[in-house]
């Protein structure tokens, strides 16, 4: 046999083995001393994983360095608590508690009506002195009040009956409204007309405005009465007559269309419903 050269052949590798030249290695900036590894090869992926976590970690390691040199010295003791007490305790609005309430003293305020002023005193003259003297004020007094209804006066014929009422009512003449100031009371021509009350005459003679022959008599308290349409006047003006007593005959005179007495009552100037009298 013939004997072969050691170097005429290259002899195949072993399986599994590599020739040195032939797996590249990996080696970590982060760590100079850091072995080799293979960059190929069936744990390669795994490798490269490890090799970025590790650059990672030491970058946030470098990075935590640099924020604490640029921060400064870490504050010791309770400083940051009091720091923040104080900065909260400027910045934090000012409120009041729950229920409280603000008060201000205030004087009492009250009122009352002036008093009236006081009348000047009246002045009388002192005999024989020419000057005059203060009087004191006389008290107030009342005015006189009218009649009251309670005052009646009797009835000015023997017999009464009321033809046409007190109120407004058609003019038996003209045919239009008019207010009656009195009662058309049924008397024949001549029939005699009695003083309705005491008192004085104060007309007795012709009217003017439609009553004909016409007697007024004074009762007093500003209550009067009135008898129209006579036919004659036995009475004068002054005279004093008492309840009952014949003043007058009944007629037609003056506006008038029949014979009947036209009995009026007048309290302070006004007339007034008779029948409330009587």
């Amino acid at each position: 046999m013939t004997s072969s050269s050691p170097h005429g052949r290259r002899r195949k590798p072993a399986a599994g083995l590599l020739p040195r030249t032939a797996a590249p290695t990996s080696i970590s900036r982060s760590n100079p001393q850091h072995r080799l590894m293979p960059a190929s090869g069936p744990g390669g992926s795994r490798r490269k994983q490890i090799t970025a976590a590790t650059t990672l970690s030491v970058a946030a390691v470098l990075t935590a360095a640099l924020t604490a040199a640029h921060a400064g010295p870490a504050p010791t003791g309770t400083g940051p608590a009091v720091q923040a007490s104080s900065t909260s305790a400027v910045s934090a609005p000012v409120q009041a508690p729950v229920g409280a309430a603000i008060s201000y003293e205030r004087p009492a305020v009250t009122t009352e009506q002036a008093p009236a002023p006081l009348p000047a005193p009246a002045k009388t003259q002192v005999a024989g002195s020419g000057t005059a003297a203060p009087q004191a004020a006389a008290a107030p007094t009342a005015a006189a009040a009218p009649a009251a209804p309670s005052a009646r006066l009797g009835a000015p014929l023997a017999s009464m009956s009321v033809a046409s009422p007190f109120g407004i009512r058609s003019s038996p003449i003209t045919g239009s409204g008019e207010l009656h100031t009195g009662l058309d009371l049924v008397a024949a021509c001549q029939v005699a007309v009695f003083a309705a009350g005491s008192g004085t005459v104060v007309e007795a003679g012709w009217s003017a405005y439609g009553g004909g022959n016409r007697i007024v008599v004074d009762h007093g308290n500003g209550l009067k009465s009135t008898y129209n349409h006579l036919a004659s006047i036995e009475t004068s003006v002054g005279a004093s007559v008492t309840a009952g007593q014949r003043l007058a005959a009944a007629g037609t005179t003056g506006n008038s269309t029949g014979c009947h007495l036209h009995f009026e009552v007048l309290l302070n100037g006004q007339t007034v419903n008779p029948q409330g009298w009587m």
